[in-house]
């Protein structure tokens, strides 16, 4: 069985026959955006929260999409039928693509290279949906979104990637990044919550200067039902304080902390286990309710 398959503006190759240009501007500049999700029972999650948010973060950069929703739909579930498994990770990925200059001053004359990736899910993610991830606080700080829009979900990780290079040196599994004033803003590539008391569900909010995760929403939803919401500039030592915290992300979902620097939770936290099941059945619902591929 194949191990990945990538479609680079419909041409549909293994991973050692996909190629660009060394002159695109996502690999010199890191010029493009993305998007990454999970199929399951032949459905792409949320598929179509992941092109709004897609075409949101390319007209913020000015990188005219060259595909309707319905084209690039058909593309991915293309890539994801030749892929053949019935649950997958998919990426989406669009640059400015190659221009006649090279330079960063250049905008104009771009063609747009788009990609789709397919392969298989981590087979580490229901271990670790079960016992739990080790968090450490980087020293890295959250760019701050006066200097780069969070929302741009753009395919420079750079800060993140300093972030977990430097927790990962010192043994944790994954890193939370503050703001300059040591409130809690995000992971690395995920959204972070505390059950505080019992009964309030904190978050940062997205004036602190975080992406507005798909996951993050729904896990708002439904945390509304039957807890206390409070989003906000929250700072460190309150989250550390919560009762249970985790982290909810497109294709991990919802992860208990087990640990965050100094602080042990105990597990299964049961308020993290109730929206577990609950997100599981909102996954349930959307797979019946949409096209298979």
């Amino acid at each position: 069985m194949i191990n990945a398959l990538v479609n680079i503006k419909g041409h549909i190759c293994a991973p050692e026959e996909a190629k660009i240009s060394v002159f695109d501007r996502g690999f010199l500049f890191g010029d493009g955006v993305y998007e990454t999700g999970q199929a399951l029972e032949r459905c792409c999650l949320f598929l179509e929260d992941h092109l709004n948010r897609l075409r949101r973060s390319a007209a913020k950069l000015q990188i005219p999409i060259p595909l309707t929703d319905s084209a690039l739909i058909q593309e991915i579930h293309r890539t994801a039928k030749a892929f053949g498994r019935d649950q997958a990770y998919f990426r989406i990925v669009l640059s400015r693509g190659v221009g006649e200059v090279l330079g960063l001053e250049s905008f104009d004359n771009f063609k747009p290279t788009w990609i789709i990736i397919f392969q298989p899910l981590s087979e580490k993610l229901e271990p670790l949906r079960t016992h739990g991830i080790k968090l450490l606080t980087s020293t890295i700080v959250r760019n701050s979104s006066a200097a780069q829009d969070p929302n741009i979900k753009t395919s420079n990780y750079l800060n993140s990637l300093l972030a977990l290079q430097e927790v990962k040196a010192r043994g944790g599994e994954d890193a939370v990044l503050c703001d300059a004033r040591g409130n809690v803003t995000e992971g690395t590539t995920f959204s972070v919550f505390g059950i505080e008391n019992g009964k309030t569900l904190l978050t940062a909010s997205l004036e602190v200067g975080i992406l507005d995760s798909i996951t993050r929403r729904y896990i708002l939803e439904l945390g509304r039902s039957f807890l206390n919401i409070e989003e906000g500039f929250i700072p460190l030592n309150r989250f550390k304080n919560c009762g249970e915290v985790f982290i909810v992300s497109s294709v991990r979902e919802i992860v208990p902390v087990r640990s965050w620097d100094n602080t042990n939770y105990e597990l299964p936290a049961p308020i993290t286990e109730k929206l577990k099941s609950g997100f599981k059945e909102v996954i349930k619902g959307y797979i019946k309710n949409s096209p298979k591929y």
